[in-house]
Formats: C-alpha cells, structure tokens, sequence
C-alpha cells in the first residue's frame, strides 16, 4: 500500500507540474488531487523538491535500463540504434507527465541533484555513443564525433516534448518514422541502405497544420 501511495504521489505530481510548472504545483494541489492532508505526504517526500528529484531520475534510468533492454535483443545494430532513438521519442507519448516534468522543470532542482542528474543522464549518453561508434569502426555509419551527434540528436528528440500532444494530428508512430527515417540516413554511410523496420515510405501529412 505504501509504494501505491508513493507512485500515486509521483504520478499526481508529475502531472501538476506538467500543467501548472514546478513554482506553480504546491504541495497542497497533489495532496488535495489524492485525498489525503498535507502531513501525511511527509511520510513519503520531505518537500516538494524530493518528488521533482524522483521524477526525474525515474526517467532517466528508466531511458538507460530500456537502452540496455534494446542492446540486449536480437536486433541487428542499425536496428538497436534506432530502437533507442526510437524509444527516447516514445516517452512524451507513454510518460507524457514524468517526461515534460524533467525536460522543462529539470532547472528547478538544487545545483548538487542537478549535476547528479546530469552525470547520471551521461551515462545513458556513453552507452548510446558506444553503439554508435562501433557502428562507425564497423564502416556501417560515416566517419563521425559520436558524443556530439548522439548529444545532437539528444537535444532534437527533446524538443518533442514542447510541441507534441496526443491529440495532435499526428499520432506518435508516424512521428517517431519520420524522424528515425532521416536521422539514420544521415548517419549511414551508404543513406540507400534499408533502415531495418523504421523503413518505409512516408504518405505525405499536413500534421503540424
């Protein structure tokens, strides 16, 4: 019942700061939003600020533990790759709230939770890069900068979550092919080869109409 309470906390919260912005969610929001009164969230979180920090590092390591899922299937390593951007984009789809709430509140956190967050997102970064760069010394992707590509592409995936609803005119797979189809042409050093199952032709959309 506890761990319930706690990810019914999280979960609230992740939505209210989604909404209303981190300054904005007060304590006394989630806990009327869950029925329950102020003190008793102490139990769970010391402040406001503990359940920001749990937010994202759940998305964090959830996006490393699901890269480390992705390397560890029997899918060829373009195929592993763009499963991983892939998976990234994915979500502002599935974890729409724990995914704003880090890109946008993120800031909000103490300088000292904020270089762990960002040491531990490097980490996810190092892991992709490997991939990638073994990619490159096996001739499959052009001559390149891993690190700064995969921070590149990073930043792009990111901004999904600034203009993407999933009541937009387009749904989350046609945008998730659109972009995994030219990122990976960029990337290879023959931009003719099949991009595993991301290839297909794209039917022309006016989605951001």
């Amino acid at each position: 019942m506890a761990i319930n309470r706690r990810a019914e906390i999280v979960a609230v919260a992740a939505r209210l700061f989604r909404e209303k912005g981190y300054l904005s969610a007060s304590l006394f929001d989630i806990t009327n939003e869950i029925g329950m009164t102020k003190p008793a969230i102490y139990y769970y979180f010391k402040a406001k600020e503990d359940i920001l920090f749990e937010i994202c590092m759940t998305h964090i390591n959830n996006l490393h533990s699901q890269a480390k899922e992705i390397a560890a299937s029997d899918l060829d390593l373009i195929d592993k790759i763009a499963s991983m951007f892939a998976n990234h984009m994915l979500q502002f789809h599935l974890q729409r709230d724990r995914a704003e709430t880090y890109l946008r509140e993120a800031a909000y956190l103490s300088l000292e939770r904020r270089k762990f967050a960002s040491d531990t997102l490097k980490l996810y970064e190092a892991f992709i890069c490997d991939h990638v760069s073994q990619a490159v010394s096996l001739g499959i992707f052009r001559p390149m900068d891993s690190k700064m590509v995969v921070r590149g592409i990073g930043g792009m995936l990111n901004w999904l979550g600034n203009w993407y609803t999933p009541e937009g005119n387009c749904d989350i797979d046609y945008i998730i092919a659109t972009h995994i189809d030219f990122i990976m042409h960029g990337l290879l050093a023959n931009p003719d080869k099949d991009v595993g199952k991301f290839t297909y032709k794209i039917e022309k959309k006016n989605c951001l109409e």
